[in-house]
């Protein structure tokens, strides 16, 4: 292990302490003088000076060793942490990680396993370690974090969904300053699935996508689609797609029967394929914005309900486009309905994927029985993925099992 020097007696003490936090029972934390660091006699006298100062009072101890018939100074070792807390002014982390929690553990309505995870808050940032994204001390941040959990607790469970929401109007509604979500982003997630594990999406996520399970997005995507649509009975123009505030989504439906019904990930890929392939509005096409929102999904499956015809997704052959397809079929899959992937298979990964380093993560992988397993398992073995907006949009190609009658 390299070791570690200083030339500055506060920095020493400062990572002395450190490491100390880090792992308190430790009972040998060394430091080093850096010779290269001490430019001239004088700061060196300085220095040594400091060093015998704290040594006097009980904070170090510094070794003294012959070399060559001198006596030099060797390594320096932490005697007395409470020694060299007071002499640079510096409060433990294990009081700062207490007094930074009191507010939260006295927090009303927090579910029973809410102590628990505090405490492991607090054990962590005893240690001078960050947990779930909160550095050591942030309990600023760590009650923004809880206003935004109970606020999406909230929202989760609320039967039948609710309109979608931007980041900063969710976070001036949690009672958190506007910019709180964003902050954070990647705590959030994990303090809910730890709090609420029921209300949880079930899918593994990244926070975004997480997030946009629930209704929370940047800015919420008007339910895009192209067909033969109507709107609370009425028909619509014959336009090449038609766009409906999300949280009107009801009223909109199928004004004739249709071929099949087609969820695509990728906006140009979904303007493409309703422009290029079905300009006669025999299909139903779906855009789903990335990840679908709670609000699209519910959308997706009523109508997908109502066309009674095969069903197809279309995204990128990557381990997002996997997830999502999966979040889809699961979800159809519960009232019967079947799934296919389309332009999403392992010859069309082969054919036109292009490498690209990826970390895959096994908390992702589709089930065995899935459609898209097969795929899964050629991203696993390969350095390759394919963004869909590669591929010219095609007709998918239907079967007589395929319907979902």
């Amino acid at each position: 292990m390299k070791r570690r020097q200083f030339g500055d007696v506060h920095q020493l003490i400062h990572d002395l302490l450190d490491r100390h936090e880090a792992n308190p029972k430790a009972s040998r934390i060394l430091a080093y003088i850096d010779e290269d660091a001490l430019k001239n006699v004088e700061e060196r006298d300085r220095f040594v000076q400091a060093l015998y100062t704290v040594e006097t009072a009980g904070g170090i101890t510094v070794q003294r060793k012959r070399t060559e018939g001198v006596f030099a100074l060797g390594h320096i070792r932490l005697a007395n942490a409470e020694v060299l807390y007071a002499h640079v002014n510096r409060t433990p982390a294990n009081v700062s990680a207490s007094a930074a929690l009191i507010e939260a553990r006295v927090r009303p309505g927090l579910p029973n396993s809410a102590l628990d995870i505090l405490d492991e808050i607090a054990n962590a940032w005893s240690r001078g370690v960050s947990r779930f994204g909160l550095a050591p001390g942030d309990s600023l941040g760590l009650s923004a974090s809880l206003d935004l959990v109970h606020a999406l607790a909230i929202r989760a469970a609320e039967a039948g969904g609710t309109p979608p929401v931007d980041y900063r109007t969710f976070s001036r509604l949690a009672g958190t300053d506007s910019k709180a979500l964003e902050r954070l982003l990647s705590t959030v997630p994990r303090l809910f699935e730890r709090l609420y594990p029921d209300l949880a999406p079930s899918a593994a996520l990244d926070s975004a996508d997480w997030l946009a399970a629930l209704g929370v997005i940047r800015t919420p995507q008007p339910l895009i689609v192209s067909g033969p649509i109507a709107i609370a009975g009425q028909l619509l123009p014959p336009l090449r797609f038609y766009g409906v505030p999300p949280e009107q989504g009801d009223q909109l439906g199928l004004a004739a029967s249709v071929d099949y019904l087609l969820t695509i990930e990728n906006y140009t890929s979904f303007v493409r394929h309703a422009r290029e392939v079905n300009s006669n509005r025999s299909a139903l096409i779906i855009y789903t914005g990335g990840f679908p929102s709670r609000s699209h999904l519910r959308q997706i499956v009523r109508l997908a309900v109502n066309a009674q015809a095969p069903i197809f997704h279309w995204g990128d052959i990557d381990d997002g486009g996997v997830r999502i397809f999966s979040h889809l079929e699961r979800t159809l899959a519960e009232r019967g309905l079947c799934l296919l992937p389309h332009l999403m298979d392992v010859a069309v990964l082969y054919g036109h994927g292009v490498t690209k380093e990826r970390q895959m993560r096994t908390a992702d992988a589709p089930p065995l029985e899935s459609a898209v397993r097969n795929l899964w398992e050629a991203l696993e073995i390969s350095a390759l993925v394919l963004e869909q907006e590669s591929l010219s949009p095609r007709h998918p190609t239907i079967q007589p099992h395929d319907r979902n009658d």
